[in-house]
């Protein structure tokens, strides 16, 4: 973690070995959240939406931060492309 916020460790190893974990797990709050939101909770599932979106913001930090240690220097602009709208969408749905 201490490299990964260095600006250290490679994109590929925040993008993947940390965003398939995020995803899941943002997948799964989001499930939560609306399950919650149909039993009639409303102020947990905004809470649960609150986490996912912490959870989404901080490997967006990661990768962003990280994103100028690639091989190639076409993967810097696309990784940023892909991580707005990636975070367009969370906040969005």
């Amino acid at each position: 973690m201490r490299s990964a916020l260095s600006r250290d460790t490679k994109l590929w190893k925040i993008w993947w070995l940390c965003g398939i974990p995020v995803a899941i797990a943002t997948s799964v709050l989001s499930t939560y959240a609306e399950l919650t939101r149909v039993a009639g909770d409303m102020g947990r599932g905004d809470l649960l939406d609150a986490v996912k979106l912490l959870i989404y913001l901080a490997w967006c930090t990661l990768a962003w931060r990280c994103s100028r240690n690639v091989d190639h220097a076409v993967w810097t602009p696309l990784a940023r492309v892909a991580i707005v709208a990636g975070l367009v969408a969370v906040v969005m749905f």
